[in-house]
């Protein structure tokens, strides 16, 4: 849907979060029919529709929001472990060289893909579940909007983007190649963020929002092959922790292997940003 700039911003309020709800439910759909990356569509849908709420929020009345913001959260949650470990499996396989002794890696492997089917189940059960049915049937109500919802969207989206980049920036200008992990997730959750919203915005605001959303994804990408590599490390840990001897020697130097990943993402992240 096209909005023009001149137009109320509760316009294209209604038409994001309504494509939104389209969106998370088309992933639920490809979830019934068992689709290959239906969790993981659902979990996205989940993060966009939260986003445009966060977006918006001082345009909605109401207290419905936070609600459905925490319901949201939960389904999305609900769908992470699986990814994790997907995604945790791909890269250990990726990461292991030929001193690396294959039973054990082929254990590891066993290990991993034998949660990743039980987190898929679990997944499953609650994405196909009346919880996530309530919610479908309450994002099919369109949003009690604010009387700040009758602003432009010239006028209102720029300041809207604006917020958004800010908050991501104040968190970036802070990381430094020691700062502690959770602090740059915090920061690839911020870019994130903007990304969505720029997209958001770009049918009214244009090229420069879409510039704004391909610099927010360039970011994105590489704080997200960051903690890709820190929950890996985080992972391979928790199973050395109850391994025998010889295996957990070799999860040992997977750990180390993904956390001196982190080094060259950061410094590539902290490069490209102070360049920005």
């Amino acid at each position: 849907m096209r909005v023009l700039a001149d137009e109320a911003v509760g316009v294209l309020v209604e038409a994001a979060l309504a494509k939104g709800a389209r969106r998370l439910q088309k992933a639920v759909r490809m979830v019934e029919k068992g689709e290959d990356d239906a969790i993981h569509q659902v979990r996205v849908a989940c993060r966009r529709l939260r986003s445009d709420l966060r977006l918006f929020r001082k345009l909605l009345a109401g207290e419905s929001t936070n609600a459905l913001r925490a319901e949201l959260a939960a389904l999305a949650q609900a769908c992470g472990e699986a990814r994790d470990l997907e995604v945790i499996a791909a890269l250990v396989k990726e990461s292991s060289t030929s001193e690396d002794d294959p039973e054990h890696l082929a254990s590891i492997l066993d290990t991993l893909t034998a949660g990743l089917e039980q987190a898929s189940a679990r997944s499953s059960e609650v994405v196909l579940g009346e919880r996530t049915a309530t919610l479908l049937r309450r994002l099919e109500t369109a949003p009690e909007l604010s009387p700040k919802a009758r602003t432009t969207c010239g006028e209102a989206l720029p300041e809207l983007l604006d917020g958004a980049a800010r908050q991501f920036a104040r968190e970036a200008d802070k990381l430094q190649p020691w700062t502690a992990d959770d602090d740059w997730h915090e920061v690839r959750l911020l870019a994130k963020r903007v990304r969505y919203a720029a997209n958001t915005c770009a049918t009214v605001l244009g090229d420069e929002a879409k510039a704004t959303a391909v610099q927010a994804a360039r970011y994105q990408e590489l704080l997200g092959q960051h903690q890709d590599h820190c929950a890996a490390a985080d992972a391979l840990t928790s199973l050395a922790a109850a391994a025998e001897p010889q295996l957990a020697f070799t999860l040992g130097r997977l750990v180390e292997r993904h956390r001196a990943a982190r080094k060259p993402l950061r410094e590539e992240f902290l490069s490209l940003y102070h360049r920005a």
